[in-house]
């Protein structure tokens, strides 16, 4: 009797021991995974800025990372078997206002601060590194941030008379000119802004307290515009679409002043109402043919190609030589290298370079992709670094993202 009491004793105690030692494993997971969240919830408030932390009517020019943090993003990343080799250290630039920076709210036209901006274009003077963002809380008007090529600095913050995504953008070296893609439905649809260098460079927002002046050319063929640039006295467009009736990669020709000539919605309108007996009973690839067929008829755009899935950007070197940009989602992006057969761009068509099929991978999210003045440098920018992207995920597993703007050397 004596004996069986023990073993229940000793049975009692061995549960209750247990259930102690879960109990403590439990509570030093929850401890853990507490604390695992409260360091990954506290890292990530540190990187968006409260109205203070910003100088009234500019951006924070800090970066969301060290710089061997982004240098990692990019060796980590492999490279296919094409002969390609990035450099060890890559040359990068801080795209400003990541953490924050200062607009126009739309509705009230008053000053306004904003977290959220997302990077879309890049595209360079000679003297200035030019960055077109929208707001993702789609409050604000649209910035253009203005850096200094040289040093890589913040200069200032260019405010825009709309909320356009700002997809497309690109400097016009003769003309001293910035053009970006404005897709203002208040002003009618699509359109195509620009502004002079002396406009520019005579803009301080602290002082004016009023978007940039500018001028719109309405365009409607400039809806979805990803990615714009100059090649050969025509405009080239990027349409990103995930359809393949979607998207497409179209030239435009350019009247003296070196722009494109107006196309309303109206305009647009009257010509596929006038098309419609033709492409009654027709697939939408069918129509969408006759359409442009139609458009290169009336010299309304030069050329178009169909394009690729999930096209971003286009960058012309003199001779033709073609790079394109695809977001592959949180997989790398990829940098394409093609030749134009008509380096005319009458007709839209592309080969493999004769040494073979080149491409090069490239961190998660590229956008818009451009040349320096003398082409021997590649820019490209990443809108992995706005705040909606780079906080997806949780505190298990973020994202990587990229706060710079990546220098690629070439030779084309």
């Amino acid at each position: 009797m004596f004996i069986s009491n023990h073993k229940t004793e000793e049975h009692s105690l061995l549960k209750k021991w247990i259930w102690v030692t879960i109990g403590t494993l439990v509570s030093m997971a929850a401890l853990g995974i507490g604390g695992w969240w409260l360091i990954d919830h506290y890292h990530y408030q540190q990187l968006v800025d409260q109205p203070t932390d910003v100088k009234k009517w500019e951006a924070d020019p800090r970066p969301l990372q060290s710089e061997s943090e982004a240098q990692k993003r990019i060796t980590e990343i492999r490279q296919p078997s094409s002969g390609v080799h990035l450099a060890k250290k890559t040359k990068m630039a801080v795209i400003p206002g990541l953490r924050g920076a200062w607009s126009i709210d739309n509705k009230t036209r008053q000053a306004a601060f904003g977290t959220n901006w997302v990077p879309q274009g890049v595209t360079q003077s000679k003297k200035a590194l030019y960055v077109s963002m929208y707001d993702g809380d789609h409050r604000l008007n649209s910035i253009i941030i203005e850096i200094d090529a040289k040093t890589g600095r913040y200069n200032k913050t260019l405010i825009l008379r709309s909320k356009a995504h700002v997809g497309g953008i690109t400097y016009d070296l003769d003309k001293q000119r910035l053009l970006w893609s404005d897709d203002n439905s208040k002003a009618g649809g699509a359109g195509i802004s620009y502004a002079a260098q002396r406009e520019i460079d005579a803009y301080q927002p602290q002082v004016n307290q009023a978007p940039l002046a500018s001028t719109r050319i309405p365009f409607h063929l400039a809806n979805r515009t990803s990615a714009m640039t100059l090649y050969n006295h025509q405009l080239v467009l990027v349409k990103y679409g995930k359809k393949t009736t979607g998207r497409s990669l179209i030239a435009l020709p350019l009247n003296d002043e070196n722009l494109p000539n107006a196309i309303t919605q109206k305009q647009f309108d009257k010509i596929v109402t006038d098309l419609a007996p033709q492409t009654q009973h027709k697939s939408t690839t069918q129509m969408l043919d006759i359409l442009f067929k139609t458009l290169i008829k009336k010299k309304i755009i030069n050329s178009y190609n169909p394009a690729w899935d999930r096209l971003q950007g286009v960058a012309i070197a003199k001779d033709g030589v073609t790079l394109f940009s695809q977001s592959n989602g949180s997989a790398p992006g990829k940098i394409w290298i093609r030749m134009a057969v008509d380096k005319g761009w009458e007709k839209l068509d592309f080969k493999a370079p004769k040494a073979g099929d080149k491409m090069i991978n490239v961190p998660n999210s590229v956008e818009e992709i451009s040349f320096n003045p003398d082409q021997n440098e590649l820019l490209l920018i990443f809108e992995s670094g706005a705040k909606a992207y780079r906080e997806e995920g949780w505190f298990f597993h973020r994202p990587h993202y990229m706060d710079r703007i990546m220098y690629l050397p070439l030779t084309v």
